[in-house]
């Protein structure tokens, strides 16, 4: 189906339909396409069995913006460029991080990289609704069945409606999808908050009533997911007794446990008990997606110095466009027991591996030490931050050539150790300090650091901090607590490359409305005249 750059991009006529569609018979099925002698809208949008196939669609679209890989892998990564624990080295990625795209109408990573959020997310959203209207329209189907359908599609509409108004704040949502009939009809309004979270409740709480907490297929929406959702957004209407009830009931569920250790978080394809929502990719698999890049982004160019080849024990290809700041890097060296800097959620040493590029006096096995991070000299620390600077791992597979910058590796999206730390605020919020405790030092205690035994919202910050970092959710937190703006002046960046900007520091551009992000200009062009643009960027 064509997209127009706009919302009218995912409101034209569905007749023009994929003729490849996705089984759901097991789990390699999931990520297979298979082809449908009667594939029709008849078929996909008024049958048990095409409203199954069009659901895997969803988990499909819901892949495309981690296959994005225009900007250089950037746009997947604009969150992670836009955070207080970041540092934007060089590359597409690092404009977003100095503001040099990104904070304006008339900038080109706006009406590149923003848009793609914007068009990405209400195509699903229009796909979910035709799912959902399809759903109930059927008369002769079980009503189990039925109900698997809606509660899938209704979480995936409720997370995409989520990501869009935290980012945008201005939306607008429909429940109605495109028909002939509607294809050109424009929004004249954004929605109100009561509005969207109205919706927000209804669709998590019929998936939570009809969603599994062991689903068939590793990465399909289960109960568990559909709580912590829940609980997030009870968190933004700082609902905490109702965050607090659902983060309980996913721990307490006994089908999620934290993996004993963090060797075990991001291994592998992720299908541990841990996990609640990934998004998969297969190798080599009709429907398994095409590759991301984000792992190449993040870690170091550390074969670009003497004395080292490109490794799976240094974490493969890497650019060194984006990596950890100093802020993160002094939170995660706290406690020196920490294991996730031990080559398991980041890479904090890149160890000699070429004997024939050897430097005198340098060993096999050494850590990578030729360079300085000097706080004045911009080639001493330009070198030290794309060869040597302190790496993420999070999204490495393992399993392919390191010099391969292409990975297959499922991307991890909500985790119970997330959940934790929102019982541990939720908690703290209504009072219950000892409850608050025990969530937080669970995530500490598995990270082999010591617990604590005070708490207030600047621990559960750091906490998350160290253990959630790069995996998209710390610039919603920092906004939700109304401390975005102040940690971004304390922290975004780096102070050497902050003032090394040919355009200037960061922190003299930044806003405190840039907590929003600009509506990008082609969609506010094709939405109702009098739509109406975020403060700040008229």
């Amino acid at each position: 189906m064509k997209i127009i750059n706009a919302y009218l991009l995912s409101k034209r006529f569905f007749l023009i339909l994929v003729a490849v569609l996705l089984t759901t018979s097991c789990e390699k099925d999931f990520l297979e396409d298979k082809l449908l002698s009667d594939t029709s809208v008849e078929f996909l949008y008024s049958s048990p069995e095409g409203l199954e196939s069009a659901v895997v669609g969803l988990y499909a679209l819901n892949r495309t913006i981690y296959e994005d890989n225009r900007l250089n892998g950037t746009i997947p990564l604009i969150l992670q460029a836009k955070s207080d624990l970041g540092a934007g080295i060089t590359g597409e990625v690092s404009l977003y991080s100095r503001l040099l795209w990104g904070a304006s109408l008339g900038d080109y990573g706006t009406s590149e990289g923003l848009n793609a959020y914007w068009v990405y997310y209400y195509r699903i959203i229009d796909r979910a609704n035709a799912i959902i209207r399809g759903a109930e329209n059927l008369t002769d189907v079980d009503e189990d069945r039925r109900n698997q359908i809606l509660a899938e599609a209704k979480t995936m509409r409720a997370n995409s409606y989520f990501i869009l108004y935290r980012l945008f704040n201005n939306i607008f949502i429909t429940t109605e999808p495109t028909t002939p009939e509607n294809a050109f009809d424009v929004p004249q309004d954004a929605s109100s908050e009561e509005e969207i979270f109205a919706l927000l409740h209804s669709d998590l709480d019929f998936a939570i009533e009809h969603l599994s907490y062991n689903p068939e297929q590793f990465g399909r929406w289960s109960q568990g997911a559909a709580r912590h959702l829940r609980a997030m957004v009870a968190l933004w209407e700082e609902d905490y007794s109702e965050a607090a009830e659902q983060a309980d009931a996913v721990i307490n569920s006994g089908a999620h446990s934290l993996t004993e250790t963090t060797a075990e978080v991001f291994a592998g394809d992720l299908n541990h008990s841990e996990t609640l929502f990934a998004v998969n990719f297969e190798f080599q698999t009709i429907g398994g997606g095409s590759p991301h890049i984000l792992n190449w982004n993040m870690v170091s160019s550390y074969a670009d110095a003497p004395g080292l080849v490109q490794s799976v024990e240094n974490g493969g290809a890497g650019a060194g466009f984006i990596s950890l700041n100093q802020y993160l890097i002094d939170l995660l060296k706290e406690d020196p027991n920490d294991t996730r800097r031990d080559n398991t959620y980041y890479i904090f040493e890149y160890k000699y591996n070429d004997e024939s590029g050897l430097p005198p006096g340098k060993e096999i096995g050494e850590p990578l030490d030729l360079y300085t991070n000097s706080e004045t000299n911009q080639n001493e620390f330009m070198l030290y931050y794309r060869r040597q600077n302190p790496g993420v791992l999070k999204f490495f597979d393992e399993t392919v050539e390191p010099t391969d910058r292409n990975h297959f590796k499922n991307i991890m999206i909500y985790r119970l150790a997330e959940t934790y730390l929102i019982g541990a605020e939720a908690h703290m919020m209504l009072g219950n300090n000892a409850k608050a405790l025990e969530y937080l030092n669970a995530v500490r205690t598995r990270a082999n650091t010591d617990p604590v035994t005070e708490i207030d919202l600047q621990e559960i910050l750091d906490e998350g901090a160290r253990e959630l970092a790069f995996e998209g959710q710390r610039w919603y937190t920092l906004k939700r607590t109304v401390e975005l703006y102040t940690f971004l002046l304390d922290h975004m960046n780096n102070d050497n490359l902050n003032e090394s900007y040919p355009e200037g520091n960061p922190k003299n551009i930044l806003r405190e409305y840039m907590k929003n992000w600009p509506i990008p200009q082609q969609q506010i062009d094709l939405l109702g005249p009098n739509y109406p643009q975020n403060e700040g960027y008229n």
